[in-house]
């Protein structure tokens, strides 16, 4: 009788939690990841074999992330006025499409233009997180948030190896213009899902009886008063998440020209890595829920961030593929369970009312606050030193980390 009840227990710990909407989005997103995941390790190398400049890249990367906070302080303020689902599947449909272009793309003067669409279309990101924290009991969100991550990491695990395949048999464009034809075919697919599956989950009190556009100051007011209502807790949570995002600013551009150009890593071996990256996440999350109920969210936010200088610290000093292989699986265990704790003290430290605008911020200002820090990169990688801009990233891993300490959250 004891094994017995010891067999259930183990059962219960490790199962799925998805609500209806929140599998519904889950399992599209993941869908649709198979076909993203092939083309966004090779991105960078991408652009470069287009004839992109290296400063270019970078200064691609940061108006991308201008335009894509610009898009989310709209999405935000759409997702509170007019509810989660017709944001979702208006712009998800849109982004899907987006990446049909890339295949037409013959030169990088013109790429500029799908990265912009694509930028815009995460409108829909406030309103996707919102409804994915909403159709989730309280309680349960560790658990529905490690589900979440582990169906949608699935595709890292092999998709990263096609794309490395697909450019060695066809050619850094071509092998990358097939994983972009993909990716949009399976996206129209997932979107077409959500159209006709995905439910509401908050109905606003008012909608907007004008053009937008007549709206700005009641867009920016609104702004303001989530930022102001939210409790210390969050607005720490919210520093942590621009200190962080100007470190991952300083080595997501360069990583894979790096391998591949400097280490001569063929395509085949970075996808490889990016998918043992993928198997360590999946592993990890298993035990993640675990974890955060035993030791407490602020623990394991903090646990999980001390996994990012950690890893950037083995990448500059790799001598190897031993040391490669470390640095990838580092990086798996910091984002499994960051994953899940971030999402779920996001989540837990807004209020329902602003959750849209607030979801909102925690994306647009460390988007902001990236731009200098990717422009810098730029420079640094392609007249410094390949490993400067990587360096430079660890002190603001370590900042962030003692943001973090200062939660007055258990």
């Amino acid at each position: 009788m004891a094994t017995g009840i010891g067999k259930k227990r183990r059962y219960e710990g490790f199962r799925f939690y998805l609500p209806k909407d929140a599998w519904i989005i889950t399992a599209t997103s993941a869908f649709w990841g198979i076909g993203s995941f092939m083309y966004s390790p090779f991105q960078s190398i991408f652009f470069k074999a287009l004839g992109m400049p290296l400063v270019y890249i970078a200064l691609i990367a940061a108006i991308s992330s201008v335009v894509t906070a610009a898009a989310l302080i709209l999405g935000g303020y759409l997702a509170d006025a007019y509810g989660r689902r017709k944001v979702i599947v208006i712009f998800s449909t849109i982004s899907a499409g987006s990446a049909l272009m890339y295949v037409f793309i013959n030169s990088w003067q013109i790429i500029l233009i799908p990265v912009i669409i694509s930028a815009l279309c995460s409108i829909y990101t406030p309103a996707f997180n919102s409804i994915l924290t909403e159709s989730m009991r309280e309680d349960m969100r560790p658990t529905g948030f490690a589900s979440f991550a582990m169906l949608n990491t699935l595709p890292a695990i092999f998709a990263p190896f096609i794309g490395g395949l697909l450019m060695v048999h066809y050619g850094d464009i071509n092998g990358i213009k097939i994983a972009f034809f993909i990716s949009g075919m399976l996206g129209l697919v997932a979107m077409f899902v959500r159209a006709i599956k995905l439910g509401e989950t908050y109905k606003p009190k008012q909608r907007l009886k004008e053009p937008f556009l007549k709206h700005i100051r009641d867009v920016l007011n609104g702004y303001a008063y989530a930022l102001k209502k939210a409790n210390g807790d969050a607005k720490k949570l919210l520093m942590y998440a621009i200190t962080s995002s100007i470190a991952a600013s300083f080595t997501t551009i360069f990583i894979s020209l790096y391998l591949v150009n400097q280490l001569n890593l063929s395509p085949l071996t970075y996808g490889l890595l990016s998918g043992i990256t993928g198997i360590a996440t999946v592993i990890v999350l298993i035990p993640t829920v675990r974890i955060i109920k035993r030791a407490g969210l602020k623990k394991a936010a903090i646990l999980s961030a001390l996994f990012s200088p950690l890893s950037m610290f083995i990448f500059v000093s790799s001598n190897g593929m031993n040391d490669l292989l470390a640095w990838s699986v580092t990086g798996g265990v910091g984002g499994a369970l960051a994953q899940p704790s971030m999402s779920t003290l996001q989540g837990n430290l807004s209020e329902k009312e602003i959750r849209g605008r607030l979801m909102a911020l925690f994306s647009v200002m460390p988007l902001l606050a990236a731009f200098p820090a990717q422009i810098l990169s730029g420079y640094l990688y392609a007249n410094v030193s390949y490993l400067s801009t990587f360096l430079i990233s660890i002190p603001f891993y370590v900042i962030s980390i003692f943001i973090l300490t200062r939660l007055n959250i258990k």
